[in-house]
């Protein structure tokens, strides 16, 4: 609900004034690991010292003498190319911040956020999201605008957000604190510079600030009784026809308009996903097509195209061949990266699973990169082979490497192939199964190479060929 609580929440302040509360958040903060603010306090210095410094944090909120400081403003780089400017607390203003959020999230899961906002929400993200969409496009809802809000965290009006926030906080202080958070500035080659719209990206109470701010947007489409799914400050209009879908985006920009916000034209779309597709969360969704051999109609789901290229530079980060590592420690740098990146993948399967259980079928292919996960194995295989190579690495003893560090070697030696671990997770399809099919693929496809040349009156076994064999069978015996 955005109407005013008739019991709004008071004494937030006094609920974080306890040493246990304080520990817990700094546990929080200290797992989300993160760079230091402007003090060059760092995780690992406050943790030197954690008791004296959360007691002495404790005692200057008990006296009211906590001052928030200015952010560590640096910058990363977007997928456009241009910069997006982050803020970095100080270790002791982030542990203020998560005491705080730990106190008000639970109230706002409780009595004031909307089932489909699922941005930086606990219990909720990609897994819910892809449920929504996947309901939506099934039960007929093919009309959708496909929106983002322009530079939302940067020019959200602090003033706004602090009307929104005192329809549910009747704590002054905290309110006095959320304030001062939010014009504390940021610090940029030695100047400070005041901030007088938005909210920090990299602040601890950003994410939940904003879902406060959009839970006013999120209301006004429910009553409206319109579909929709957010994240953060990308969200999906779902309807039924164009002109239903037309009315929920005007409803749209100009609830974004009251709160001070706007529609990014180049990014908002209205999608008629019988012929469209479109991009979400990382994933592609594929209109509706019908099957060749029996006319049913599906549609598709998979990996953005981008997402290949940044698996491959995560790959190539952790895999220079200046280092010297021992093949385990190789494996403790790439299998985390192979890991998370397929369970992301795998969101899909589970949505769709998800949803059957509430009795939701799907018409989804989502099974449908197989070769873009081999393609990612062979390229870490080849990343690998260079970096395990201690004596002078180079492209060319990688190659040779290839008869002795083949798939199955590496399979054995504990590197997860993605192709294997996508499918495992669906079908239980297990290492050995893998490793059978790998090797009757590469003994087939040789066998077809040698059908073809000789087909063509070619000879396979070309004494330059069987010289580079030799070589590579002599390294590999080494």
């Amino acid at each position: 609900m955005n109407q005013s609580l008739k019991f709004k929440w008071h004494s937030i302040y006094g609920q974080i004034l306890f040493d246990r509360k304080l520990k817990a958040a700094w546990e929080k903060v200290e797992y989300n690991k993160g760079a230091g603010g402007i003090d060059g306090e760092t995780i690992e210095s406050y943790r030197h010292r954690l008791d004296e410094n959360l007691d002495a944090l404790l005692q200057k909120l008990r006296r009211k003498e906590y001052k928030p400081s200015p952010v560590r403003r640096e910058y990363i780089k977007k997928k456009n190319g241009k910069q997006r400017p982050l803020g970095i607390p100080n270790i002791e203003d982030r542990i203020v911040q998560q005491a705080v959020v730990n106190v008000i999230s639970p109230k706002c899961e409780k009595e004031i956020f909307h089932k489909w906002s699922c941005g930086y929400r606990p219990n909720k993200g990609p897994e819910r999201v892809m449920q929504i969409i996947l309901a939506n496009i099934e039960q007929g809802h093919n009309y959708i605008y496909d929106a983002d809000i322009k530079g939302f965290f940067d020019n959200i009006p602090h003033k706004k957000l602090m009307r929104i926030l005192n329809k549910y906080i009747s704590d002054g202080t905290v309110l006095d604190m959320i304030w001062a958070w939010l014009k504390a500035g940021y610090m940029e080659e030695g100047k400070h510079y005041k901030t007088n719209l938005g909210t920090v990206q990299g602040g601890v109470i950003s994410p939940l600030l904003a879902n406060i701010f959009l839970n006013e947007l999120d209301w006004t489409l429910a009553k409206h009784n319109i579909r929709f799914v957010r994240f953060a400050d990308d969200f999906l209009l779902f309807a039924k026809t164009r002109e239903d879908i037309e009315k929920a985006g005007e409803i749209t920009k100009s609830k974004l308009e009251e709160l001070g916000l706007q529609i990014s034209a180049e990014k908002t779309r209205i999608v008629d996903f019988h012929d469209d597709d479109f991009d979400f969360l990382g994933f592609t969704f594929g209109h509706w097509r019908k099957r060749k051999k029996d006319g049913k109609p599906y549609y598709t789901a998979q990996p953005e195209r981008g997402t290949w290229q940044d698996f491959r530079q995560k790959i190539k980060a952790k895999t220079r061949k200046t280092l010297t590592l021992s093949k385990e420690k190789w494996l403790e740098q790439v299998n985390p990266i192979i890991r998370g990146k397929v369970n992301y993948f795998h969101t899909i399967h589970k949505a769709i699973q998800l949803n059957a259980q509430y009795g939701i079928g799907s018409h989804c292919f989502y099974k449908t990169f197989g070769k873009e996960l081999q393609a990612i194995d062979g390229y870490i295989r080849k990343r690998l082979r260079v970096a395990m190579i201690h004596d002078h690495p180079s492209q060319r003893k990688g190659w040779k490497m290839t008869r002795k560090w083949n798939n199955e070697f590496f399979a054995r030696i504990g590197l997860i192939p993605a192709y294997w671990y996508f499918y495992h997770k669906i079908y239980g399809f297990t290492l050995e199964s893998y490793i059978q099919r790998m090797n009757q693929t590469q003994q087939a496809k040789q066998k077809r190479t040698i059908a073809r040349a000789k087909e063509k009156g070619q000879e396979y076994f070309t004494p330059d060929r069987l010289r580079k064999m030799n070589a590579s069978q002599r390294l590999a015996t080494d």
